[in-house]
């Protein structure tokens, strides 16, 4: 879409200097940031070590960061932080555990983790994914895991039989791994429509992410939450301007453009 990265940053600061003061979409500010693997090598979605502690450490100086649940939880019980915020990872790469995992504890960060279970111990993208262990470790420590699906496909392409086993399946297996049933999930690419959601929303789940870039978060529609995904060509000002809203376009888009 705009033609990759270069082009949704061109719309950033289009966006920017036109609307972004005058659009902002229903809810709450409390911007949801999603990270994949953070490596010093690695393709577009791994963030470096250094960028990602500067992050961290602006993040845990300029917010209240929560888990993805915790801040649903908030929200309904009326007591959310003047200053929400949410770090969560996709597809559970070993990195998040080797890496991220000593930076975020040691700004007293707990992240929401979306993991595939049947790419646990395995290579996915040609990144290591972390093991069951792990997992456990997580969410013993006050990590919150969620389901990302069983093998990561895009659950629009695959048949509905085939979407509810992935989406029912995951659920089950994480509660089979920590002994809790995962409260969220996230839609793998991003990718989902309203029979997707409602299949989500059948298998048990509270809530389901995608990638839609906006800041403000719209608690009363869970099934759709939006995220602002960093990549590793985003250096400091770059991912402080779309945590600051300078991507509530793509947000102004789907308002305009309703998924099906």
């Amino acid at each position: 879409m705009f033609g990759g990265e270069k082009g949704r940053r061109l719309v950033d600061r289009a966006f920017r200097s036109t609307l972004k003061g005058r659009y902002r979409p229903t809810g709450v500010r409390c911007p949801i940031v999603l990270y994949h693997g953070i490596g010093e090598s690695g393709g577009p979605w791994t963030v470096t070590p250094a960028r990602f502690r500067r992050q961290i450490e602006w993040l845990s100086e300029t917010f209240d960061l929560l888990t993805v649940s915790e801040a649903i939880e908030q929200w309904k019980q009326g007591s959310l932080p003047p200053d929400p915020a949410v770090v969560t990872f996709d597809d559970g790469f070993q990195s998040t555990i080797e890496t991220a995992l000593p930076i975020l504890e040691s700004h007293g960060v707990e992240a929401t983790h979306y993991v595939v279970p049947g790419l646990l111990g395995e290579r996915f993208e040609g990144s290591r994914v972390m093991d069951r262990d792990s997992v456990i470790d997580l969410s013993e420590s006050g990590h919150e895991i969620g389901a990302h699906t069983m093998t990561h496909p895009d659950l629009t392409t695959v048949g509905r039989e085939i979407a509810r086993r992935e989406i029912v399946e995951s659920r089950e297996s994480i509660e089979a791994i920590t002994g809790d049933n995962p409260r969220s999930f996230a839609y793998p690419y991003g990718a989902f429509d309203d029979d997707i959601a409602q299949l989500v929303r059948e298998a048990g789940y509270e809530s389901a992410t995608t990638v839609i870039g906006s800041d403000v978060v719209d608690f009363a529609a869970p099934m759709s939450l939006p995220r602002i995904t960093i990549m590793r060509e985003h250096d400091r000002q770059t991912s402080r301007d779309m945590i600051d809203g300078d991507r509530r376009w793509q947000h102004l888009i789907r308002d305009v453009v309703p998924i099906r």
